[in-house]
């Protein structure tokens, strides 16, 4: 017949490697299944910070990660976002004290606007007017406190706990505090909303569902902290 048979292309899928920029010295996070490195590009990977810095007291913290640039077929990427864990939270808060939280936006000194969920927590229980006045300062504080870091260098703040301190030591004047919490911090473009296409899967997701991996499947980096603090988190 004047019908000709054209060739199926064959593409195949690896396993590439996602690592976290200079700032976390390059550490992998994880790898994803593409059919081209250029395919890495946006793909999003959340991280224990235990696994980042050694530090096993800060197991309870993720923080999320977006590829944005290349290095050979290994993809780069960049802190959007920091989440501690509710477990975490739970055992900071305890009977006979306050907790007052806040959620607002505030820019960085790179320009970078930011949405940041400060805790704070009270030694004792306290009235709506200390409430009032804890709020405001802990709103002007952080506000004061961001806008001196780039992005970078307030996730650095953040990690080291010395955001918190700074802040706890301004509230100082008002009412003594039992703790400083930054419960979560995004940037802004990336704050979270529905599970998007080339989210985040463990590597028991990706094998209970098929024995070759999907397209854009993240096989995430996991050691002994992080298996203990998700056990932590649904016990």
């Amino acid at each position: 017949m004047g019908e000709t048979k054209q060739a199926l292309k064959i593409i195949k899928k690896k396993w590439l490697q996602i690592r976290a920029s200079k700032f976390f010295d390059n550490e992998l996070l994880g790898d994803c299944y593409v059919a081209s490195p250029d395919l890495l590009m946006g793909r999003t990977v959340a991280a224990n910070l235990a696994n980042l810095t050694g530090d096993i007291r800060q197991q309870s913290v993720t923080l999320k990660f977006i590829v944005t640039s290349m290095e050979g077929e290994a993809g780069i990427a960049d802190v959007i976002g920091y989440q501690m864990a509710s477990s975490a939270i739970r055992r900071v808060v305890r009977r006979g004290s306050d907790r007052l939280d806040e959620s607002f936006v505030c820019e960085t000194s790179d320009g970078k606007k930011v949405r940041i969920k400060p805790m704070a927590i009270t030694k004792t229980i306290t009235n709506s007017a200390v409430h009032r006045s804890i709020r405001k300062m802990l709103i002007n504080s952080l506000v004061q406190i961001v806008k001196k870091h780039t992005f970078d260098s307030l996730i650095n703040e953040i990690i080291t706990s010395k955001l918190q301190m700074a802040a706890k030591a301004d509230l100082k004047k008002i009412y003594p505090l039992k703790a400083v919490e930054i419960t979560s911090l995004w940037l802004l473009a990336h704050e979270p909303a529905a599970a998007a296409e080339g989210e985040v899967k463990s590597a028991a997701e990706i094998s209970a569902e098929t024995e070759e991996p999907a397209e854009g499947a993240v096989m995430v980096k996991e050691d002994k902290n992080a298996l203990a603090a998700d056990a932590e988190e649904t016990a």
